[in-house]
């Protein structure tokens, strides 16, 4: 009987366990087979293997015509889908008309990446380079991968090793790290011989590399693997010391107060104490963007409220 008790009060005292958890609320009920954050009012989601984007109240604000593998997220005004930009109305971007054959001109890339900072990666001819929001190259195709700018630097690639670079396109931070990634609070996950680390916009190690994944630091907290096994994920500070514990299958970014975790098979949100908010009943889910996210139920995506 005193085991059965001391087991009840730790279910109530562990802060993985201690919060009053409450229901979801959902603003659009589970319908699609895939669905990506808020941007800049819309997200992209799929629906009968097309991609479409819909507004805060599911209303279709772009119909589902782009049967592609992936649509991008808004930003900057533009999403990219397949192999070129669009506008809010869904519009082809950056289209001219010729003004010697009088005919309709639009830019197509290989692939492309949201804009940050005015500019976009873009990928044509195998190369990665940028365009303005205008859609003209202000730096031209010339590494083998590129990530977009964040805090005046952008991952890129040459010789198989990425560095940053500024917004002229010249290194600034070398090609030396086997995997790199966005600036963020002043610091970006880097990997070096195998583990993650942080490194500052100096290219100083910040926090060592330890860890076997790593995320964006967002609100002063950043996703960690420290193991490969069961339950390896916790959250660091920008000091390298664990805020929340590690004890989780898998941990997305925070945002808007709440980060999405997975416990065992299912995915709920924490506060930034650790504790569950919402507890842990979906297949999947995604970070707060815009008030919403969106949550993985019985095989369909749809979009809950904190």
């Amino acid at each position: 009987m005193r085991k059965l008790i001391l087991l009840v009060l730790m279910l109530f005292v562990s802060p993985s366990y201690a919060a009053i958890t409450r229901p979801p609320v959902y603003v659009i009920s589970p319908q699609y087979q895939d669905a990506r954050e808020f941007h800049e009012g819309l997200a992209a989601v799929k629906s009968n293997d097309r991609w479409g984007y819909v507004d805060y109240l599911g209303r279709i604000a772009i119909p589902f015509v782009h049967k592609i593998p992936e649509a991008g997220d808004f930003s900057e005004g533009f999403a990219f889908v397949g192999d070129h930009y669009i506008d809010y109305e869904g519009q082809p971007a950056f289209a001219y008309v010729d003004e010697d054959t009088d005919e309709r001109v639009e830019k197509y890339f290989n692939n492309g990446l949201p804009f940050s900072q005015g500019l976009a990666a873009v990928q044509s001819g195998g190369q990665w380079g940028y365009i303005d929001l205008m859609g003209n190259y202000v730096i031209a195709p010339s590494f083998q991968r590129a990530g977009s700018f964040r805090e005046n630097l952008a991952p890129a690639m040459k010789n198989g090793l990425w560095g940053y670079i500024n917004m002229r396109g010249n290194f600034v931070i070398p090609p030396k790290y086997l995997r790199a990634r966005e600036f963020h609070q002043g610091l970006a996950p880097v990997s070096i011989k195998g583990r993650w680390g942080y490194i500052n916009s100096a290219d100083k190690v910040v926090i060592r590399p330890a860890y076997y994944e790593a995320g964006d630091f967002v609100e002063g907290y950043s996703p960690v693997r420290t193991r490969t096994s069961y339950r390896g994920w916790g959250f660091i500070g920008p000091r390298n010391r664990f805020v929340i514990p590690v004890r989780y299958n898998n941990l997305g970014n925070f945002g808007e107060g709440l980060a999405p975790a997975a416990a065992d098979a299912r995915w709920g949100y924490l506060n930034v104490r650790g504790d569950w908010e919402i507890s842990p009943q979906f297949e999947d889910a995604r970070t707060f963007s815009e008030g919403l996210a969106a949550v993985k139920v019985e095989k369909s995506w749809g979009y809950i409220r904190p």
